[in-house]
């Protein structure tokens, strides 16, 4: 038996590459595409057989050369979107180009690779896992994350109508709403929260990290293995769905 095949889409940035990393580590063929240099995360992974490609999820020609019928990247078995960004602040001072990058790369980009992928699908029917990063705030809205929420509420809503679609292909699509994780990006918008708010860039960090029972931040990895069973064809039994990684409320 082959060995399953998975396109992380964003593989190269904080949190792609710890799932490429992981899904490397379960036995899985990695593909890591991304506008940023893959080589060094390719060599890095366990096994063999990975591969990288640089990947502009703001153009549609791109993501359907990649992903689409004929894809460069051949046949896959599962696809990840990992690509995102953010933008924090009241809605009454809403930066419009910030807007509009965040929803293009969030919410466009991956809907440019779902279209892809449902035309692959219509030429080669196959059981496919799709695992999409939405965000707790995709689930929950809540001052100065309107960009970035309505990018995330948004995403989980285009997963399950491209569930639906799919489905009869043999393909499903889910997923994942992170909490607050323990990255580059969580970094950065605690520390313009922070300034926001007056205060100190690690006070900030405790205040997220005291959101839930948990009292600590999520780790990358705890997320990267949910991603990694959702991808694999243990999941076949899940689809259209929004599965929340974070701990009990306090």
């Amino acid at each position: 038996m082959s060995r399953r095949h998975v396109v992380v889409v964003g593989g190269a940035g904080a949190i792609g590459s710890v799932v490429a990393t992981v899904l490397a580590e379960q036995g899985m063929r990695v593909t890591v595409t991304d506008m940023s240099d893959t080589d060094a995360l390719v060599t890095s992974l366990a096994g063999d057989g990975h591969a990288g490609l640089r990947l502009d999820v703001t153009s549609l020609e791109d993501v359907h050369s990649a992903l689409g019928v004929n894809p460069s990247v051949g046949r896959y078995d599962a696809l990840i979107y990992a690509a995102g960004t953010n933008y924090t602040g009241p809605v009454a001072t809403t930066d419009w180009a910030a807007w509009d990058r965040v929803l293009t790369v969030n919410l466009r980009g991956a809907a440019y690779v779902g279209q892809a992928l449902a035309q692959g699908l219509e030429v080669d029917p196959r059981e496919c896992s799709t695992v999409y990063f939405s965000s707790t705030a995709g689930l929950v809205g809540e001052g100065g994350a309107s960009v970035y929420a309505s990018s995330k509420f948004g995403l989980i809503g285009f997963m399950q109508c491209l569930a639906s679609e799919v489905a009869q292909y043999g393909a499903r699509v889910n997923a994942v709403c992170p909490g607050n994780i323990d990255s580059p990006m969580l970094r950065t918008l605690a520390a313009q929260v922070a300034e926001r708010n007056g205060v100190a860039t690690e006070e900030t960090l405790t205040e997220f990290a005291s959101s839930t029972a948990f009292k600590r931040l999520i780790d990358i990895r705890e997320v990267a293995n949910v991603v990694a069973f959702l991808a694999s064809a243990a999941s076949t039994g899940m689809s259209g769905q929004s599965v929340v990684i974070d701990g009990p409320p306090n």
